[in-house]
């Protein structure tokens, strides 16, 4: 059996009182908001020194939806263990790295999304494994992904997280706006299949596994919506065949004249007439002639419909189609009396209402003109109380390529700016009251520049991203962008037959830029739904290294992109990409443990669970470069004693075997399995099963000594998550649980500590050379003057620093946050010490300087000759022989000894309401020494100190304890202000 060898434990309501969190927690007599966060959930392990851990909280309380209010954090912790150290069973928590993505890495929305610091959160990750490399940087796994992140020793990100090749879990947010799966959008239905804008085709673009259906919407004579692409009736319907030429009539379109069937010249009764065929003459023809023209009341309804009978919620994308066109055309209402206008957007309104069909999440109101947009939702919607309603900006072409004849219209320019600004009645104020500050943010917005008479606004003026923050935040809620915008393509001399059907067809390439569009509307709170996905080769591309792109292909690049949607003929196909995103990995089974080489050089990330396909009882191990940060591979399996056991860590011994925690998921009584075994990743079966030994049974430990002082001499570890190990030497290791705070009883009866146990093992480890528990390494000077500084000479974390004579300087802080614990002696002469949290220096003799400003737990020792020493907080500081002076600055807790001589104690340089415990002077001489108080005020004196006891009092704040005087016997003589 293992032995229990050293025990130490943090209370479970052990708080950082910085923050506020664990809002509607509530368990075990805990209720929440706490006093301040808990120190808990210890779920990964690493050294900081030879006396120090860092310990890696959870992501809070045990899931994304209730641990928004906890903040991600590395605990630097020294345990007082009983037993090994002959300490008193503590945990002194020495500090904390804050993780934070100021940089703004993380492609998805986070809970901090708008701060500053954009400080990370449970709700964001599930941190549960950490290795730090040389170089100071922070590997973390996370179990919502799961994903690799990196951090510098500060805890600032410095990567964007690193995906896991072909795993997905429920938690993993795509990269869209919301983190929702982007949406599949019918383009016209399932176009691509059967004639758009027919129920049949609505109906069998749901039954694709479409999220919304897209109507284009026109309008008849007597005021009818119905679902066309174009007021024109040629080439979608058989209109030609049902009335004679003399139903087309000639009008004004978007600048250009028209002769054509058009909408609005028919009725409701006579649009019923006709039937739908397919205007694109390379799809299928055999379904033309079969289908009515569907009014937007019929959509809705069949949407309705599908709702009763299978319960699955579709969604209405309407486009008011040339709504500037249709405001200038009359028509007659049933009664034969005139429309003055066949204007869209009151009867979309009113369908919705008629139909019920008025949930926000279930339609985008879109349109290429912008004057419309605005107009709704300044005026139309709210009037309705449908002000929530989200409304989309299509935009044309951004290159200025596809203007029409006349100037005025085209795939380049919308529509209402050139009528507009064309109208000679239409003043400032008119366009102030129909764009807003659109007038200001578009240079020359609606100004003829060319001086043809024509307006000159185009989509590329509309194509930045002030433009973007604008409409998001005065009237849209996502922006439909052609995907040639931001997608870049340049022609291609020769085509190319890229599915080998004998007919080269691709005559574009991708080439490789990707223009900043989506990132701009993002940053402007917009959705992005690019048009449109077809199948066909003739719409397809290269890739930029020249391959053929293929429709699926598109489809993942745009949801690698973060897009929020995609409109689509085909929606099958998108449906189809988009499950291969479908979860494999259970939900919080991510990257439990992560292991590394002895040299750093590699990362082992072991998953907690089984991905679906893989065999039976099997967690992944993975192998990752840290020099490239690339996956290498799937290094093997690592087989679980029973289905459905998690690992609970994953640490090495060298540079083959490693050490594994594999648990059940009970507690206390309950608890039947936590074990740790060795594994040898040079050994493995034919499945690649890794070899496994068992080394140690946390229900079955002896303690002979009864060193955790429970009365008993077997010990037991029964926590339901144990989430830490680490090798201290050959024979020990260290073992951790995460007490899932405020809700695990495995010890009773009371909720669980942090306990921290050192194990003394039946057979010794093979541990390499750079494992286990660090040695302190030793940096020698010379005999001249030298000048030793951390993170340069050396590398200031645990180590002995031995300058020699001569006047040096050594400077630990310059290190960074996580530098201290050093020991520090600079012999004769004139030294300069800047010591770190941990630091024990030591002067020599000679007049030295040693500042511990900002440092805590230090232990400074001035030696021979006139010394300064500057003190930080919670510190202790002996003189020495000679005159020595010690300045507090503005810390407490120290305990002070001048030694022989003349000292002056500088007990006060700042506001006494910073000092959380007085400094104490063990070895005051009255008559000799001198105490000093700084920063006070030109009036402050003798007379404003409260003398009395040990104590030197201020107000109501004791600044100095004096052992063994009485203070009250003091005099002016005895102190010195400045």
């Amino acid at each position: 059996m293992v032995k229990l060898v050293g025990f130490a434990s943090l209370p479970a309501d052990t708080f950082a009182e910085d923050v506020i969190s664990g809002e509607g927690i509530s368990a075990n007599g805990r209720t929440g908001p706490f006093p301040g966060q808990p120190i808990q959930g210890f779920s990964g392990v690493q050294f900081a020194n030879n006396q120090s851990f860092y310990f890696l909280s959870d992501n809070g309380y045990g899931s994304r939806e209730n641990s928004a209010d906890y903040l991600l954090r590395i605990y630097e912790v020294d345990p007082d263990f009983k037993g090994t150290e002959n300490g008193d069973g503590s945990v002194d928590v020495l500090g904390f790295i804050q993780l934070s993505d100021p940089d703004h890495l993380i492609p998805f929305p986070i809970i901090n999304e708008d701060s500053d610091n954009r400080l990370l959160t449970g709700a964001d990750f599930d941190i549960e494994s950490i290795v730090i490399t040389e170089d100071g940087n922070i590997w973390i796994g996370d179990e919502f992904g799961p994903y690799l992140l990196k951090f510098d020793p500060s805890g600032k990100l410095l990567e964007v997280p690193i995906e896991t090749p072909e795993v997905r879990s429920p938690q993993k947010l795509f990269n869209t706006l919301t983190g929702e799966a982007p949406l599949v959008i019918a383009h016209r239905g399932a176009s691509g299949d059967l004639p758009e804008h027919t129920l049949e085709a609505y109906q069998l673009a749901i039954d694709q596994g479409a999220d919304f259906i897209e109507p284009d919407l026109v309008i008849t004579k007597d005021g009818v919506l119905i679902a066309r692409h174009e007021p024109i009736l040629d080439n979608t319907t058989n209109v030609a065949e049902v009335f004679g030429p003399e139903r087309q009539s000639t009008k004004i379109m978007d600048g250009e004249e028209i002769t054509a069937y058009f909408a609005e010249d028919f009725t409701l009764a006579e649009i019923k007439q006709l039937r739908a065929v397919q205007p694109r003459s390379y799809r299928d023809q055999s379904f033309n002639g079969q289908y009515e023209i569907p009014t937007l009341q019929e959509v809705i309804e069949l949407v309705q419909q599908e709702e009763i009978n299978t319960g699955k919620q579709i969604g209405i994308y309407p486009e008011t189609k040339h709504p500037t066109f249709f405001d200038g055309q009359q028509g007659i209402d049933a009664q034969g009396s005139v429309i003055e206008s066949l204007s869209l957007e009151e009867p979309l309104i009113q369908t919705l209402l008629d139909t019920g069909f008025t949930a926000p999440n279930r339609i985008f109101i879109q349109s290429f003109e912008v004057a419309n947009l605005i107009d709704l939702q300044n005026n139309l919607l709210p009037a309705e109380g449908l002000e929530n309603l989200p409304l989309v900006q299509l935009y044309g072409d951004v290159t200025d390529s596809n203007i029409n004849d006349s100037g005025r219209g085209g795939f380049s320019v919308p529509y209402d700016i050139v009528h507009n600004f064309s109208d000679p009645d239409f003043n400032e104020d008119d366009a102030r009251e129909t764009y807003g500050n659109l007038v200001d943010i578009v240079a020359d917005f609606g100004a003829d520049i060319n001086n043809d008479g024509i307006p000159d606004t185009t989509y590329q003026d509309l194509n930045t991203p002030e433009v973007l923050e604008y409409m998001g935040s005065a009237y849209a809620e996502g922006v439909g962008p052609w995907k040639n915008n931001f997608l870049i393509r340049e022609d291609i001399a020769t085509p190319v037959d890229g599915n080998s059907d004998g007919i080269a067809e691709i005559d574009t390439q991708l080439t490789g830029e990707i223009a900043p569009f989506v990132e701009w509307a993002h940053d402007a709170g917009l959705q992005v739904h690019p048009y449109t996905l077809r199948d066909e080769e003739r719409f397809l591309t290269l890739n930029p290294d020249g391959t053929p792109q293929t429709p699926e292909d598109e489809f993942r690049q745009l949801i690698e992109l973060g897009l929020d949607g995609f409109f689509t003929d085909f929606p099958e196909t998108g449906r189809m990409v988009l499950d291969e995103y479908e979860p494999n990995l259970a939900r919080s089974r991510g990257f439990e443990g992560m292991a590394y080489s002895p040299d750093l050089s590699t990362l082992y990330p072991l998953l907690e669970g089984s991905v679906d396909g893989d065999p039976d009882n099997s967690l992944r191990i993975y192998e990752f470069d840290v020099a490239s940060q690339e996956y290498v591979g799937l290094l093997g399996f690592y087989r679980t004693e029973v289905a459905g056991h998690p690992i609970g860590d994953f640490t090495p011994i060298n540079e083959n075997e490693f050490l594994v925690i594999e648990r059940d998921g009970f507690e206390g009584d309950q608890a039947q399995f936590k074990k740790i075994f060795k594994v040898d990743l040079s050994q493995q079966d034919a499945d690649g099963f890794v070899e496994k030994v068992e080394v140690a049974d946390l229900l079955n430990i002896e303690d002979p000594n009864d060193v955790d002082g429970d009365g008993e001499t077997t010990f037991t570890f029964p926590f339901v998550t144990i989430e830490d190990v680490l090798v201290l030497d050959e024979n020990r290791i260290l073992v951790a649980n995460d007490n899932n705070y405020p809700f695990s009883v495995g010890r009773g009866p009371d909720i669980d500590n942090n306990e921290i146990i050192i194990l003394e093992l039946d057979e010794q480890l093979n541990v390499a050379s750079g494992v286990g528990q660090p040695t302190p390494d030793l940096v020698v000077g010379s005999p001249n003057d030298d000048i030793l500084i951390g993170g340069v000479d050396f590398d200031a974390v645990n180590d002995i620093v031995f300058t020699g004579r001569g006047n040096d300087e050594v400077d630990v802080p310059f290190a960074g946050s996580r530098a201290g614990d050093n020991r520090i002696f600079t012999g004769s002469n004139a030294d300069i010490i800047f010591v770190g949290d941990g630091d024990r220096a030591f002067g020599g003799s000679g007049d030295d300087e040693i500042d511990a400003t900002g440092a805590t737990d230090y232990r400074l020792s001035g030696g021979s000759g006139n010394d300064i020493l500057n003190l930080g907080a919670d510190g202790r500081a002996l003189g020495g022989e000679g005159n020595d002076r010690f300045f507090v600055q503005g810390g407490g807790g120290n305990i002070i000894a001048g030694g022989e001589g003349a000292d002056q104690f500088w007990i006060l340089s700042d506001d006494s309401n910073g000092l959380s415990t007085p400094n104490t002077i063990t070895d005051f001489e009255m008559g000799t020494d001198v105490l000093g108080i700084q920063n006070q005020g030109a009036d402050f004196g003798f007379d404003d100190l409260i003398l009395g006891g040990n104590d030197i009092m201020i107000g109501g704040t004791t600044v100095a304890t004096l052992n063994g005087v009485n203070t009250a016997s003091l005099t002016v003589a005895d102190f010195a202000f400045a």
